[in-house]
């Protein structure tokens, strides 16, 4: 239990310094791409490793982490190529980025419909902003935007939603076997 809690506090405090991220990128959009694809690519590897221990850890229901191993890796991956390859990343910043969380909300889908079937009763606030942010990375996929500055922005937001929505999931979904057992009492 004292493991699960400890990765349930590191996994808050990565999604909490993504919602920060992404507020930085959409108040702030002038740091510039090559910076941000920098910053973003250690974020990447951090987040990545915190993913992973979440699915290491054990979680009763094992919504939350459930899929934490291949986003975990994937997200080392991607931090590593955005560092060594930041020049051609910037090209393409938008589209990956906007993939990714297309990926991540349609995982979070899943997990607030299986969240139901637990009785878990946030389940529906889970589904909203999961569709948030899908809409959100598919604007980022499809929208030929003209200025540096609104692509930085968008991404901005859809980092700032996807971590709102990782918190949410992660506060609600998350079940210690303390919890679990004072729900039997």
């Amino acid at each position: 239990m004292h493991t699960l809690t400890r990765v349930k506090n590191a996994y808050t405090v990565m999604t909490i310094c993504l919602i920060v991220v992404g507020a930085v990128l959409l108040f702030w959009p002038e740091l510039g791409l090559d910076t941000m694809c920098k910053i973003y690519g250690v974020f990447l590897m951090v987040y990545g490793i915190t993913k992973l221990s979440g699915y290491f850890a054990k979680d009763i229901f094992q919504l939350a982490f459930q899929f934490d191993l291949a986003l975990g890796i994937v997200s080392i991956v991607l931090g590593i190529i955005i560092i060594a390859r930041s020049e051609y990343i910037i090209e393409i910043l938008s589209t990956a980025i906007g993939i990714f969380m297309l990926i991540d909300a349609a995982l979070k889908i899943q997990t607030a419909i299986e969240a139901k079937r637990f009785g878990i009763e946030r389940w529906k606030l889970i589904l909203v902003i999961s569709f948030t942010v899908a809409f959100v990375g598919i604007l980022l996929l499809v929208t030929p935007f003209q200025t540096v500055s609104m692509i930085v922005r968008l991404i901005g937001l859809n980092l700032s939603l996807d971590g709102i929505l990782n918190l949410f999931v992660v506060r609600n979904t998350v079940e210690t076997i303390r919890r679990n057992s004072e729900w039997e009492i």
